[in-house]
């Protein structure tokens, strides 16, 4: 496996910021518990989300006597657009593309880390983000504190069943990812109170955006679409899909990536291969059980390599077949933003024929759905 066009990085400290940095000390302890401690390596880590945790604690208390009454009150007056598909398939580039139209709003970076306190916040925001990555962990890709983000990294503040507690505990990661995305095991109180604190979280984003259309960006809620559709029935969901093969290498580095830099147990790469397998096969499967339910002028699919050649023709196609309007006021938006992006290169793979043996082995069954020619 090769990156073009990349210089070799020099071995970097291990990072003690977290995105956990706004959890409440219960939600922290509670998950430390669930999944059986944290590895003495990463002790500086669990130190830093301890202390901001604390830190954070009035700011939770005072957010709540103001804003909850508010937050619980506001009317979802437009039904939310969905950005599905698995991870590392082009949701990150669809989603930054769409935002760009004003009028949606998406759960930015701040809101991720602070999801209970950031409206009160907002003053000393720029000051906070100095002590903050400014790269995401899974790509090197820059992000601004108040650029459109993953909701899924705030779910993993606010509850104890979020994707990316696989990634901070590993050990647990399968049992993580059944209860968090499918629901296993979870009782119907448990799976309400997953319901609850989802839709408070999306109130919270419209309501500090005055009311506009929510874009999430969420490849966890791939095989979510039942619960969605129970909390929106007119839900939209956009699908966006990519060659299996370059998903598969893709998401084998992400995950690696993500595990250095924000991992709180030790793991293996042995272990890490056979959950990025086993994730896409239940992730995948658990979509297309479920894709028949949405109506079919609420739903668009598309392939990532057909967004990268026409991201214009695939945004009007988007909102023709979603009935979204405005399109005109956003394209010169989404223009700039293209023009900004022509010269981000991504990584180009070389693929082994092990590999590709590997990859239909395991996932023929989308390769033969989409198409997908082995790569040369």
């Amino acid at each position: 496996m090769k990156t073009v066009g990349k210089k070799p990085k020099k071995k970097q400290k291990q990072p003690i910021q977290h995105p956990l940095f706004g959890v409440s000390i219960r939600q922290w302890i509670a998950l430390v518990r669930k999944n059986k401690g944290i590895d003495q390596r990463f002790l500086h880590r669990a130190l830093f989300i301890t202390i901001t945790s604390l830190c954070t604690a009035p700011v939770r208390v005072f957010f709540k006597m103001k804003y909850d009454a508010k937050i619980d009150s506001q009317r979802l007056k437009h039904p939310p657009v969905f950005i599905i598909g698995h991870w590392r398939s082009g949701t990150t580039y669809l989603h930054e593309l769409l935002s760009t139209d004003p009028q949606f709003c998406t759960t930015s970076l701040w809101d991720t880390l602070l999801p209970e306190g950031g409206l009160l916040l907002e003053p000393i925001k720029g000051f906070l983000s100095r002590f903050l990555p400014a790269e995401r962990p899974m790509d090197a890709i820059r992000v601004a504190i108040d650029g459109p983000y993953e909701d899924e990294a705030a779910l993993a503040v606010l509850t104890p069943w979020s994707f990316f507690h696989c990634l901070y505990f590993p050990r647990k990661a399968q049992e993580q990812y059944a209860t968090s995305i499918h629901f296993q095991g979870l009782s119907s109180e448990q799976k309400n109170q997953w319901k609850e604190t989802y839709l408070k979280l999306i109130k919270t984003v419209v309501f500090a955006n005055k009311g506009k259309q929510f874009l999430s960006k969420n490849p966890a809620n791939t095989a979510r679409i039942i619960t969605l559709l129970e909390m929106f029935p007119e839900g939209r969901f956009i699908h966006i899909y990519r060659s299996p093969y370059l998903v598969y290498l893709s998401t084998q580095k992400m995950r690696l990536r993500v595990l250095d830099k924000l991992a709180l147990q030790e793991t293996s790469k042995e272990v890490i291969e056979t959950q990025v397998i086993q994730n896409y096969i239940q992730l995948m499967h658990g979509f297309f059980e479920q894709q028949s339910l949405i109506a079919n002028d609420r739903f668009v699919e598309l392939r990532y390599e057909d967004l990268i050649k026409d991201p214009i023709g695939q945004v009007q196609r988007i909102y023709k077949m979603l009935k979204l309007p405005g399109l005109e006021n956003a394209l010169p938006k989404m223009k700039k933003y293209l023009q900004r992006q022509k010269d981000y290169k991504t990584n180009v793979y070389t693929i082994d024929e092990k590999t590709i043996e590997h990859v239909n082995r395991n996932w023929k069954f989308t390769v033969d759905r989409w198409s997908y020619p082995p790569p040369k």
